[in-house]
């Protein structure tokens, strides 16, 4: 379903390569668009809304209790870029004195960045880990304040014509990474090795994934390879989209990447925590209840010091990001929105007092 990419990712130059190679593959020769074409669009359309979650209707509705002006600058993953520009419009739409500069090169750029006081806020595609946190405590005097946004699941993309079944995490480790840490004692290099017969049994496995900056590759080292290495035949992609182009040119390719990047040519392997366990597919429900064993959160980190007064601009960013307008964002964009639990506890840090009355009017619907 080509169309479904339109609405999971905005146009970056990325995604817009990878949509026309995708027409490429679809459409042959130039066709004209007719009503019956027109009709099958739409009807593609209205099938992924309906897989689409739904938000929890009591996700409080975002009301801009005052004009807030200010800079802010925001650096760090570039899985989450498109949605952060997003946020970042819908904000500046609300509070025209904002002014907000962004930068997505991957999560650890991010930190480093926000280490060496050059962002206010970094965003991740993973959580800081301990060591990162006490580097923070050394420079700032204080721990970091952890705001998690939105949900997502690492999928495994395969061509849509690999009649692989689903896949372990072990095998997954032996594909991927050099040290094998997850137990098999051989590595796996050819699709006859993952019960492929046929004109599969011999062919080679080819691994496609992130760069070392980037969160999502930062993940899948710790969840799938326990902190070992990537092996050297990995292609490394610099964004997120990259990679699903590799696969989508690579009959015998297996890449790693959001479930939001993919299109109608590769398809998400069902995976399972334990080889011969039950294959899991990435889906809402499958996320939310913790069964898909890739599913991440994502991050703000920001230098708030403690007992001193909110910053009024990353204050309402994350008001707002944490609302319902900016959770239909997530939605929008591919990912899970926060279950409601973790909205309350996060807004009730991050939520100045009330001084003045809503100067937004709450539709009956959706803003």
């Amino acid at each position: 379903m080509v169309v479904r990419n339109l609405l999971v990712r905005p146009f970056t130059k990325e995604t817009e390569t990878l949509l026309k190679y995708t027409m490429k593959r679809v459409v042959i020769r130039p066709v004209i668009l007719t009503a019956a074409f027109l009709g099958l669009a739409l009807s593609a359309l209205s099938a992924w809304a309906q897989l689409k979650p739904e938000l929890d209707a009591k996700i409080p509705f975002y009301h801009p209790l005052t004009q807030v002006k200010g800079r802010l600058a925001i650096s760090g993953s570039e899985s989450m870029k498109p949605l952060l520009s997003a946020w970042i419009d819908e904000l500046k739409r609300r509070h025209t004195g904002i002014k907000v500069s962004l930068t997505g090169t991957g999560s650890q750029t991010g930190l480093t960045d926000l280490l060496e006081h050059r962002t206010e806020v970094a965003a991740m595609s993973r959580r800081m880990t301990s060591s990162e946190i006490a580097e923070f405590v050394k420079e700032y005097g204080y721990e970091p304040a952890e705001v998690p946004v939105a949900i997502d699941a690492l999928a495994i993309f395969v061509q849509q014509n690999n009649p692989v079944t689903g896949l372990s995490l072990e095998e997954l480790d032996s594909v991927f990474c050099v040290e094998r840490r997850r137990g098999l004692n051989y590595p796996v290099n050819s699709w006859g090795l993952l019960g492929l017969t046929d004109e599969w049994f011999d062919a080679p496995i080819r691994p496609y994934g992130r760069n070392g900056k980037s969160g999502t590759s930062y993940f899948f080292r710790e969840e799938v390879c326990k902190g070992g290495t990537f092996v050297s035949h990995m292609v490394s992609g610099h964004g997120p989209a990259s990679v699903v182009m590799d696969v989508v040119k690579d009959p015998h390719g297996i890449g790693f990447s959001g479930i939001g990047y993919q299109t109608s040519l590769v398809r998400a392997v069902p995976i399972a925590t334990v080889k011969g366990g039950r294959y899991v597919e990435p889906s809402f429900q499958s996320v939310m209840d913790g069964s898909y064993p890739l599913r991440r959160s994502l991050y703000l980190y920001v230098a708030r010091a403690p007992k001193k007064e909110l910053d009024p601009v990353i204050s309402e960013l994350i008001r707002f990001v944490l609302s319902t307008q900016g959770q239909q964002n997530a939605v929008d964009h591919g990912y899970f929105p926060l279950p409601l639990a973790e909205i309350t506890r996060v807004l009730a840090k991050w939520s100045p007092p009330v001084k003045s009355a809503a100067i937004e009017d709450q539709p009956k619907l959706r803003d």
